[in-house]
């Protein structure tokens, strides 16, 4: 079956900049040689930064690249709060296009917002409603099938706060098939109370998705202190959780070894204990 092929070309994480001068072909249309035609539909969902309430992106267009051209896939030309979508994921929007192996997508993003502890404020994104965010994927678009691509929004490592204090977007999306990847949710706590905040990170340890120790993806705990780990190919990880009281700045930890991800489901590793 092509899907454990593909598995093994997905991109991990890729930060946009450094692809924002990469790949040719603008516009619609499509390239290739390919045979037939298959259903591509792209949802994004998003790892929660726990100093901002809200960050607000008004996405007018999705595109993907076949051979260095580009073509529509979606139009949805609304506004997400990346913050709603920590347990949930959203479909931006699907089209039926030529099959054959697809490199990149790409969002534009016209306008962003970011609401923190002092208000709420514009974001820089740079080329975002000119060239677009660009991230690497290269997966294969079979004839007859609907393949679903999902965008993991990493908040915590794309937002940048500047020595002015104006914010600027630098996004880490990872990105995989959805249905070759799975998931892992649980609850932080410190015994009595659930945390807030907590930091969560899946570091891979075995398998054959990725390089041992390789830090796949990150997470925050949200008010009730449920997590969910995103864009996570099948193997084994260990989690690493970390929470700073901020009343007393202390730090408190935790780590669980040996959680197993199959593709297309969810691990939940129930209540995890820092100390």
């Amino acid at each position: 079956m092509a899907g454990f092929y593909c598995l093994r070309r997905l991109l991990l994480v890729v930060p946009a900049l450094a692809l924002l001068s990469g790949c040719g072909g603008s516009g619609g249309g499509s390239g290739g040689s390919s045979v037939g035609s298959g259903t591509l539909a792209v949802r994004l969902s998003d790892a929660p930064d726990p100093s901002i309430t809200a960050l607000n992106v008004t996405i007018p267009k999705v595109q993907a690249n076949i051979n260095g051209r580009w073509t529509d896939v979606a139009a949805p030309n609304q506004t997400y709060n990346l913050l709603d979508l920590a347990k949930n994921d959203v479909l931006l929007g699907q089209a039926n296009l030529p099959s054959g192996t697809y490199t990149q997508v790409r969002l534009f993003v016209s306008s962003a917002t970011v609401t923190d502890s002092t208000g709420t404020h514009d974001v820089t994104v740079p080329s975002g409603s000119q060239t677009g965010l660009k991230i690497n994927v290269d997966y294969d678009l079979n004839p007859n099938e609907v393949t679903t691509i999902l965008l993991d929004f990493n908040v915590d490592k794309s937002l940048v706060k500047q020595g002015n204090g104006q914010y600027r977007l630098q996004p880490v999306i990872p990105a995989v098939v959805k249905v070759l990847s799975g998931t892992v949710t649980g609850v932080a706590s410190d015994g009595t109370a659930t945390l807030t905040n907590a930091s969560v990170t899946a570091k891979y340890l075995s398998g054959s998705s990725y390089a041992a120790g390789t830090e796949v993806n990150t997470s925050a705990s949200l008010s009730d202190g449920t997590f969910k780990v995103w864009a996570l190919l099948p193997g084994t990880y260990e989690l690493d959780l970390s929470y700073t009281d901020p009343s007393t700045s202390t730090t408190k930890t935790a780590v669980v070894n040996s959680v197993s991800v199959a593709a297309n489901q969810n691990t939940d590793v129930g209540t995890v204990v820092l100390h």
